[in-house]
């Protein structure tokens, strides 16, 4: 299954983007693209990744007592960076170079939010398809002023939809 994310803001101390799997699409928050790796605090660079799903020795316990299910998407192939993961979160601070998936952004910080609900629908959709994944993301980036007073047009559009999930 091919997953696309397109990172569109930076806004503060994180990046926030869209992701398309299929029908479903979500927000994603990331940390910022940076030209030299900042131990986590850096996004991962653009490019094609293959995407493992795979137990995590960090989420398994606490997603699966969440009702999360016990698998997480890794990013493979990932240069200069291991144990890049899609999952729950809501600031920059949450994903140490990984990519966090919501169901709402705040257009006024750095900040999503319906995490889990995104969380389950995003592995809804995979786990619907056997075989292989992978990851295309690429950078779209506008950098958000002191005030946003208008979200980029992708998002807009969605917004404007009234939902993250299809009808």
């Amino acid at each position: 299954m091919e997953i696309n994310l397109r990172r569109h803001v930076a806004v503060g101390d994180a990046t926030i983007g869209t992701m398309t799997i299929g029908d479903f699409t979500c927000y994603t928050l990331e940390d910022v693209i940076r030209d030299k790796k900042v131990w986590g605090k850096t996004a991962i660079p653009a490019g094609i990744y293959p995407v493992l799903m795979c137990e995590s020795p960090r989420f398994t316990e606490r997603y699966e007592k969440k009702g999360l299910g016990r698998i997480v998407p890794l990013l493979d192939g990932v240069p200069e960076f291991t144990g890049v993961r899609i999952h729950v979160g809501n600031v920059a601070e949450h994903s140490h170079g990984c990519i966090l998936v919501g169901v709402n952004w705040d257009q006024k910080s750095a900040r999503i939010t319906g995490s889990e609900t995104a969380f389950k629908g995003m592995m809804k959709v995979l786990n619907a398809v056997a075989g292989n994944h992978r990851i295309t993301i690429v950078n779209d980036i506008a950098e958000a002023k002191v005030k946003l007073s208008h979200p980029p047009a992708p998002l807009f559009n969605m917004m404007y939809r009234g939902s993250c999930f299809p009808a």
